[in-house]
């Protein structure tokens, strides 16, 4: 095979030249140059970046996806493990489904789409105040979706939305103990098959316990209920860490429509996401500092 340029190589890797290059910072591919110093991927980057894309296709994030290449097996392991469960909770729809046949009973339309999409789920409403009552969409949820924006943003009020207007969905104040994973599993039992949206994830909880939160979160299986949270922590929401079932909504400053960003430098939105995100270290300092932007006004 002879070398091929960023278009070329993404294209038959099903990925975007963006990923390629983001790839090559976090040091996972290095493309050779041409005299010309153009990027071009031999046969074995090609290689390379085949695992790359497998791994990620997994739910692995880039971090992970450094770590199994290097060699750690406990990583890849615990990857595999969630794919199979997903696999087999959709080898158990499939028998389900062919149960209701052979006893002569059609399957509802529901059962016919969770076998072929783990998420069919979407939402729509008129955003509430500070917002000017402007209709907000929201398709194909993904597992975890994180919230971000600056103070005052209209975030909070968002995520009570999101929890007023979602079937099945439970909005999870601050006034709770700390969500370490042991807490977040007990909530999880006692809300089984809801849908949690949680007001700031890392709220009284370390660096470590913030850390080993989102990666347990990272491991539940991709057809899991889904499960927004408030955040501007960069353990929480580490941009670079942020995997295939993850989304990013973003609250504008200036009341602007909520918008998807998308986890890339360049992408519209990422650098006003990563202005609102700080260390725990600083979070800490800054918790419960709440802003104030005036009454709501009377209807």
């Amino acid at each position: 095979m002879t070398a091929l340029n960023p278009s070329d190589a993404a294209r038959r890797l099903g990925v975007s030249a963006k990923a390629l290059r983001l790839y090559e910072q976090r040091g996972l591919v290095t493309p050779m140059r041409t005299a010309a110093g153009w990027r071009v991927y031999g046969p074995g980057e090609m290689s390379r970046l085949r695992e790359i894309v497998a791994l990620r296709a997994l739910g692995l994030s880039l971090g992970e996806v450094a770590r199994v290449l290097d060699g750690d097996a406990a990583v890849l392991d615990a990857a595999l493990a969630a794919h199979q469960s997903t696999l087999e909770g959709g080898l158990d729809r499939v028998r389900r489904v062919r149960a209701e046949l052979a006893a002569g009973r059609a399957p509802v339309v529901r059962d016919l789409a969770l076998l072929t999409k783990a998420h069919a789920i979407s939402v729509a409403f008129d955003l509430p105040w500070p917002w000017g009552g402007e209709p907000f969409e929201l398709v194909d949820i993904r597992p975890l979706t994180h919230i971000v924006g600056p103070l005052g943003s209209g975030k909070t009020r968002l995520a009570m939305r999101l929890a007023e207007t979602l079937p099945d969905a439970v909005f999870i104040g601050l006034d709770r103990p700390p969500l370490d994973a042991g807490h977040l599993q007990a909530m999880f039992a006692a809300h089984s098959g809801k849908i949690l949206v949680i007001d700031l994830l890392e709220q009284g909880l370390d660096q470590a316990a913030q850390e080993t939160v989102i990666a347990w979160l990272r491991r539940r299986a991709p057809d899991a209920k889904p499960i927004f949270f408030l955040t501007r922590s960069t353990a929480i929401l580490d941009l670079e860490a942020v995997g295939p079932h993850e989304a990013i909504l973003f609250c504008p400053a200036n009341h602007s429509v909520p918008t998807l960003v998308a986890p890339y430098p360049g992408a519209p939105g990422y650098e006003a996401v990563a202005s609102c995100l700080a260390s725990p270290e600083v979070r800490a300092r800054t918790e419960g500092v709440i802003a104030w932007r005036g009454a709501k006004p009377s209807a």
